[in-house]
């Protein structure tokens, strides 16, 4: 969803309060401008920032339900990303091969109709771990799928720039309204309802998006075919079969146990998307470009060890978990639109660097918490974890931001949207290869649920590897030297 213009348009926007304001009296404005057409794009946004209901049961599902180590929950996270790095791919798809005559309702109907399987299968009957990642990756293709055809939606609909604008901005919104509103609702659900209902909640969520189709009959007037560009000619086809190759291949090699299964695919994926940047046209900038946004992606995680470890020890239940959802989001959402101006405005390697080591430092609290740092100065876990999530919140969403226009500066001209399309697989892939190091952490430190000895060990290895992406930040700052100076 983002693009040039919304990245440089956050440049002129006032900070503090006024900034709140502004945003309100803008999203009314926005809303009141809603046409019909809308419906389809914006609730495909908001189911999928909505899809958050269920992440509080699915810790207590994979915990309590399935008995996964939290090596194994990585495992399965790895594979559930991989969709995400194929949105290109469902893209080519609806603007050049329609369905039934339909280019976008029946490629919406196939998305909400995979997720909604997923979770049916996740209310009833999965039982395994095999059974889990495959209801697990349908719904992550699902919300894919729904996601690529709402991004082509909102710009036919458009009936100039400035409502694309209009479009673009409350799609934006919209995800955000969905991730707010579930956040304390998805532990409550989880605590009074139990897992398995929460899923079956969110099927919910699918079938809006289908009840949405009689309001996205209009987009389905044919795709124009350019002569220019990486998907000129036969190269659509080529991306299609391609793509579809690609995921028939990934699940035999699941399917069959091929050892190193993992790492053979995140060579193939990054191999693929290697190609297609070859095809926009690598220079050193991009190159430089896609290697600081794989490194600072990829950085492995702690993994669901320390969810296990703060329900088994700390008593967190899914009520509390909740609230701490609730608040992040709502503090990160502040904290996008108080610093955005600074951030767009300053070096992307200045703010990368700021952000990665505001974070590590404020992520020591959390480490000393399982070291019992709440108890020496005499704070409950629960007030000190609140407290901790307050502060530490704003920069979940500060991270994609430099990111986001380090994307839009190394674009050739001319083939911007495609690599906004290619680079955000890239960051996809890079989050699969951070779930695949966690998993190797998890394992090398032999954490579990009987034996949580070796978490402590397990984060400050993470919080350490994770300043290591810093040291790319030289190289590019060289070429930002480099660049053309932005015009004022």
């Amino acid at each position: 969803m983002a693009d040039r213009a919304e990245l440089e348009a956050t440049s002129g926007t006032p900070t503090g309060w006024g900034a709140g304001a502004i945003v309100l009296r803008r999203a009314r404005q926005a809303a009141s401008k809603v046409r019909l057409a809308y419906l389809p794009v914006l609730i495909a946004y908001f189911c999928y920032g909505a899809s958050a209901i269920t992440a509080i049961a699915l810790v207590f599902f994979e915990k309590d339900t399935l008995g996964l180590t939290p090596a194994e929950a990585a495992s399965v996270a790895f594979w559930v990303g991989l969709p995400w790095s194929m949105k290109m791919v469902a893209g080519v798809a609806s603007d050049r091969y329609p369905i039934l005559r339909s280019r976008r309702g029946a490629y919406l109907a196939l998305g909400a109709l995979g997720s909604l399987a997923g979770y049916a299968a996740l209310a009833t009957t999965v039982a395994s771990k095999p059974m889990y990642l495959l209801a697990s990756v349908l719904v992550a293709a699902g919300f894919m799928v729904q996601d690529a055809v709402a991004d082509a939606m909102s710009v036919e609909v458009a009936r100039s720039d400035e409502e694309l604008g209009q479009i673009q901005a409350l799609g934006r919104m919209a995800l955000l309204a969905g991730t707010i509103s579930v956040g304390y609702l998805g532990g409550w659900l989880a605590e009074t309802i139990g897992a398995r209902l929460t899923f079956a909640v969110a099927g919910a969520l699918p079938l809006l998006v289908l009840a949405t189709l009689p309001f996205a009959r209009g987009s389905s007037r044919p795709a124009p075919v350019s002569e220019e560009g990486p998907l000129a000619g036969g190269n659509a086809r080529i991306v299609l079969l391609g793509g579809l190759a690609y995921a028939a291949f990934s699940a035999v090699l699941q399917a069959a146990a091929v050892p190193f299964t993992e790492e053979i695919v995140l060579v193939v994926s990054g191999a693929l998307i290697g190609v297609l940047l070859k095809r926009v046209g690598v220079s050193r900038s991009v190159v430089i470009a896609a290697a600081v946004i794989f490194l600072f992606r990829a950085a492995p995680a702690v993994g669901q060890g320390y969810s296990f470890w703060a329900i088994d020890r700390l008593g967190f239940d899914q009520r509390f978990l909740g609230l701490l959802a609730q608040v992040s989001s709502v503090v990160s959402l502040l904290g996008l639109i108080l610093f955005r101006r600074s951030i767009v405005r300053q070096p992307v390697s200045f703010t990368l660097f700021w952000v990665v080591v505001a974070s590590t430092i404020l992520y020591l609290p959390t480490i000393g918490l399982f070291y019992g740092l709440n108890e020496w100065i005499g704070v409950s876990a629960r007030t000190f974890a609140f407290v901790d999530t307050t502060i530490s919140a704003p920069l979940a969403q500060l991270t994609m931001v430099p990111m986001l226009v380090l994307i839009a500066r190394s674009a050739p001209p001319g083939a911007e949207a495609t690599m906004f399309a290619i680079m955000a697989s890239l960051m996809n892939l890079a989050l699969s290869a951070s779930q695949l190091f966690t998993r190797y952490l998890n394992t090398a430190f032999a954490v579990s649920q009987e034996d949580y000895a070796n978490l402590g060990r397990l984060m400050i290895t993470v919080t350490i590897i994770g300043l290591l992406p810093l040291l790319a930040l030289p190289l590019l700052r060289r070429q930002e030297g480099k660049a053309p100076p932005e015009p004022a």
